[in-house]
């Protein structure tokens, strides 16, 4: 059976993603390489900046407009997910074209920006129990996290701890 990955790709002019012939990264792909993937003029392969090899059905991707929630998540990203109800917290790398781990997603063994395993994916878990996330907006007036739920059709505001 082949494997199917959820993934997060940076998307530029001519990028190809191998899709179908490639899901996750190109390394993953038993069997294929760039040259047998449909190229036009000017295209090239591309890896995602991450993936997950359980599929989670990613929903939404949300770039943190404010410092309200700490200065660390300003700019960075927030993904939903429908199949978990999950909330993943990414901080892009200084040149905004992937992602960067922290030393705690580190030490969960999440060194190639592929969760293979739970304990990669709590690494990047940022809260659960959404119930299906499919909207996810930093408030134009407050600056807060606003997550909607398909599932219980809640509508959450994400505020720190401290307030």
């Amino acid at each position: 059976m082949d494997l199917i990955y959820d993934e997060i790709n940076v998307v530029k002019p001519g990028f190809n993603s191998g899709w179908i012939q490639v899901m996750g990264p190109l390394s993953r792909t038993a069997g294929v390489s760039t040259d047998q993937l449909v190229n036009f003029p000017g295209s090239h392969y591309a890896d995602p900046v991450f993936s997950w090899k359980n599929p989670v059905a990613v929903t939404d991707i949300e770039f943190m407009k404010s410092s309200v929630l700490g200065e660390k998540y300003k700019n960075n990203i927030f993904v939903g997910d429908y199949n978990n109800g999950n909330l993943y917290y990414f901080e892009v790398n200084n040149t905004r074209t992937g992602i960067k781990l922290d030393i705690s997603q580190q030490h969960a063994g999440l060194s190639g920006l592929v969760v293979d395993s739970s304990n990669q994916l709590s690494a990047v878990t940022f809260g659960t129990g959404f119930d299906g996330i499919t909207d996810i907006k930093t408030g134009p007036t407050d600056g807060f996290l606003y997550i909607l739920s398909i599932g219980n059709g809640n509508i959450y505001k994400i505020i720190p701890s401290s307030k």
